[in-house]
């Protein structure tokens, strides 16, 4: 009687550990990405990660991305696996339209990539940027923010930003280029942070961004503080004209 009871226990043992690694073999190893709509003349723009879509026989399908706009569902989890990426301009006139960009690549298991979709619709570009943002303790007190060139113009700037405790300058960045997370104070004793855009060649201003209540404490929540953001210079807006507000993309 007791052998058979050791027998079960065994059994039941060994079921549980088959059981165990088939799980661990289901957890399939993921990656994120920020898709973000840099494209001109897009206005709206819808991605399909299926390799087969068409307009002319499927329903439509994907995430959709706004010009200039960020939206927090546009941060997906992908698996690790090839990534086939069409891109349309929204709405589509017919089911007959072609995608007007794709885009292949291969994710590596806990990237965090931003790929910016930049150009124009005529002649789209495309920028993969892969970085984890840095970590904040609470005791600093400070926020991450990094920049990328997007301008159409596609000459190098010059970007400085001043505020309580931060005068940083970034020197030469050049189209589709970005810089490190820089480190930006935000404690309570800071205002806002102005941050300038220069002609890297001329030395001429060309935008001013002001990034309000960065260490504020009168606010529920500050929205700054140990977060990391993406700053990206892209001057105009949808109609052509110089954008009063930053194009930020929030990281982690």
């Amino acid at each position: 009687m007791k052998k058979l009871i050791f027998l079960y226990i065994q059994s039941a043992l060994l079921l549980s550990v088959v059981l165990s690694c088939k799980k661990e073999l289901n957890q399939q190893a993921t990656a994120s990405l920020t898709v973000v709509n840099a494209m001109a003349g897009s206005n709206l723009i819808l991605v399909n990660f299926d390799p087969g879509f068409s307009p002319a026989k499927d329903p439509i399908s994907g995430m959709f991305s706004r010009y200039r706009s960020f939206d927090p569902g546009a941060r997906l989890t992908i698996p690790i696996k090839e990534q086939f990426m069409k891109v349309f301009k929204y709405p589509l006139l017919n089911t007959q339209d072609q995608s007007v960009y794709q885009y292949h690549f291969i994710p590596a298991a806990g990237d965090a990539s931003t790929l910016f979709l930049s150009g124009t619709v005529q002649q789209p570009e495309s920028v993969l940027i892969t970085k984890l943002p840095p970590y904040h303790a609470v005791a600093d007190s400070v926020l991450g923010l990094r920049f990328v060139n997007l301008a159409p113009a596609k000459t190098p700037v010059r970007i400085r930003i001043t505020g309580e405790g931060t005068n940083l300058t970034v020197a030469n960045l050049a189209y589709q280029a970005a810089t490190e997370y820089l480190t930006v104070n935000a404690d309570a004793k800071v205002g806002n942070v102005l941050v300038e855009v220069f002609d890297q060649a001329s030395g001429t201003l060309l935008q001013t961004y002001t990034l309000i209540d960065v260490g504020t404490t009168t606010l529920e929540k500050n929205i700054w503080r140990y977060r990391n953001y993406t700053l990206a210079w892209l001057p105009n807006d949808v109609n052509g004209n110089l954008a009063a507000a930053p194009f930020l993309i929030e990281d982690f």
